[in-house]
């Protein structure tokens, strides 16, 4: 997808419809290069890569939460890494082109119920049957400055039985 003369490679065309244990995020990040010779002029394309590093289910309180959520007192703690490459070209006589390879780690939380079709959420993540999938949902990058890029990166993490037991 071409936005902004930016090719954005990595957002998902195709989500996912039918969710129900899901949390989308929204990830500000400010990238400062510490190469200062090879300063950003033109941004030409930045792609995405996700990938869950880690999922933990873990006990939190059973209430209401500030925006009418039920929540059952337990969550899924998800570590989703988000690796990120942008190529730009710098203003030089010979307006080089270069790749900037970044990350970021951010810890996700989506609320599950206590239990799932009557088996309890311990048992089905103890037993490998919770799978938890990651989106991009939209991209945006910027230059802020000649050694700075501003990255937002919207992320959909769903959290599904991989299959009845």
């Amino acid at each position: 997808m071409i936005t902004n003369f930016i090719d954005y490679i990595g957002i998902d065309e195709n989500l996912p419809t039918n969710i129900k244990y899901f949390k989308e995020d929204l990830l500000d990040t400010v990238f400062s290069k510490k190469d200062e010779t090879k300063e950003i002029h033109t941004i030409i394309s930045t792609s995405v890569d996700c990938n869950v590093n880690s999922i933990k289910l873990v006990n939190t309180s059973s209430r209401t939460s500030n925006e009418g959520q039920k929540l059952s007192g337990k969550k899924l703690l998800v570590e989703v890494k988000l690796s990120y490459r942008i190529k730009y070209t710098t203003n030089t006589k010979e307006t080089s082109l270069y790749i900037l390879k970044t990350s970021h780690t951010k810890v996700i939380y989506i609320v599950v119920p206590r239990e799932i079709n009557g088996f309890k959420i311990e048992d089905l993540v103890r037993k490998n049957k919770v799978s938890v999938e990651t989106f991009i949902e939209d991209l945006y990058v910027s230059s802020r400055g000649p050694n700075s890029i501003y990255i937002r990166t919207l992320l959909l993490v769903n959290a599904r039985l991989k299959n009845t037991m």
